[in-house]
C-alpha cells in the first residue's frame, strides 16, 4: 500500500539538469560539473558524488523550496563516469540523478593535415584524437573557433597571412581540455 502511494505521488525532484563532461584541470568555465535541480518542498539535503573512494559530499545544508544549484569539482578522483545522489532527510527518499558525470582530464592532440589557398582565403582540414573544437590563432590572437566538435574537419581563414604571420593551431575538447600548440609554417 506504501509503495503504491509513492508510486502516485509526483517526485519531489524535478528540472534535473546535470553537466554531461568537465574537467577539473582545465581551468576554464567547465572546471567543475553543476548539479542543478528543483525540489517541491524546503529540504535538508545531502547531495554527494559516488567514486571509487566512497561518496564525495557536494553539499550538506537546508535548501528552500525551488531550484537547487550545486558545484562538483572533482578533484582527486580518476577519469570516469560518477554519479550524483540526493539524500532528502525530511521526505525521508534518497534519489540517484539519472544523468552520468564524466570526468575528462584528457588533453586533446591535433594536427594540420593540408593547409591550401583558394581565392582569397586559405583552407584548412585538421584532424583531432577526441570531438574538439578547433582553434587557430594568428600572431597570438584566436581568430577562429570552429562551431562544431569534430575529430576530422576544416575550417577557412580570410585573413591576409604573409612569410612573417605565426600560424597556431590547437583543439579544446568539450570536458575543456586544451590541446599543446601546433606551430604552423604560412604559405
Amino acid at each position: 500500500m506504501v509503495t503504491q502511494h509513492l508510486k502516485l505521488e509526483p517526485s519531489p525532484i524535478s528540472q534535473t539538469h546535470v553537466d554531461k563532461v568537465f574537467s577539473p584541470v582545465c581551468n576554464c568555465a567547465t572546471s567543475s560539473a553543476h548539479i542543478d535541480f528543483a525540489i517541491r518542498r524546503a529540504d535538508h539535503l545531502r547531495i554527494v558524488v559516488r567514486t571509487p573512494s566512497g561518496s564525495a559530499v557536494v553539499a550538506d545544508r537546508d535548501f528552500p523550496k525551488g531550484m537547487v544549484h550545486v558545484k562538483w569539482d572533482g578533484r582527486g578522483v580518476p577519469d570516469g563516469i560518477y554519479h550524483a545522489v540526493v539524500h532528502m532527510q525530511r521526505a525521508q527518499r534518497t534519489i540517484d540523478l539519472p544523468n552520468p558525470i564524466r570526468v575528462d582530464t584528457v588533453k586533446p592532440t591535433i594536427a594540420l593535415i593540408s593547409m591550401s589557398r583558394d581565392g582569397a582565403q586559405t583552407l584548412f582540414r585538421y584532424r583531432a584524437s577526441e570531438p574538439a573544437h578547433a582553434l587557430l590563432f594568428v600572431n597570438g590572437e584566436r581568430r577562429i573557433r570552429t562551431y562544431s566538435t569534430l575529430k576530422r574537419g576544416k575550417f577557412a581563414y580570410a585573413g591576409r597571412l604573409t612569410a612573417k604571420t605565426r600560424l597556431v593551431l590547437r583543439a579544446r575538447d568539450v570536458a575543456g581540455n586544451l590541446s599543446p600548440p601546433v606551430k604552423i609554417s604560412s604559405l
